[in-house]
């Protein structure tokens, strides 16, 4: 249910989401969506939290002692649109920032979670740091907050521009950036 939401999101946009809309692209009736849900809002929270739960980033730990740069790498490659499938998450979360800007609902909970995500990468961070992997003198908030408008960035630029922003160049992007943050 949650991917065919995500279809008719990223095709036809968020306020086209129709419980309709999307129980033809499952191939069903809208009573069908009615007993797992009870309105659309409820359905689309549903494909929001599903796209965040495939990212798989309320798993990380960010007081791992192990937790190497490397794997920092492949979290972040995990998150940008490199492939049509986590192009259409974007063109999805991007659906739902544009509806925070004039929903109240949606824009609580748009910053609930970019609290919590600068909270995770600033303590994952700050981890990294005592354990001599990121520069000594980092300011290790700011360069949460910075990592989250790095990802944002790509993500609507390579929608924007993929013949600009190929994968290889989303790729080297954030493993420059890694780099310079990176103890030598």
């Amino acid at each position: 249910m949650a991917r065919a939401a995500w279809t008719v999101i990223a095709r036809d946009g968020l306020d086209r989401a129709s419980l309709r809309a999307i129980a033809e692209e499952l191939g069903c009736t809208t009573g069908v969506l009615t007993h797992y849900f009870r309105d659309k809002d409820a359905l689309l929270s549903f494909a929001l939290e599903t796209i965040l739960a495939e990212l798989n980033l309320e798993t990380l730990d960010p007081a791992a002692e192990n937790l190497a740069m490397s794997e920092v790498r492949c979290i972040l490659h995990r998150i940008i649109p490199l492939h049509e499938e986590s192009a259409k998450w974007w063109r999805v979360w991007l659906s739902f920032t544009v509806a925070s800007l004039t929903s109240t609902r949606q824009s609580g909970r748009h910053r609930a979670l970019y609290a919590r995500l600068r909270a995770l990468w600033t303590e994952l961070f700050r981890n990294m740091q005592r354990r001599g992997t990121l520069l000594a003198d980092l300011d290790v908030a700011l360069e949460a907050e910075a990592l989250l408008c790095l990802v944002d960035g790509v993500g609507i630029q390579a929608l924007i521009s993929p013949e600009a922003l190929t994968p290889a160049r989303q790729l080297a992007i954030i493993d420059a950036h890694l780099k310079k943050i990176t103890a030598r």
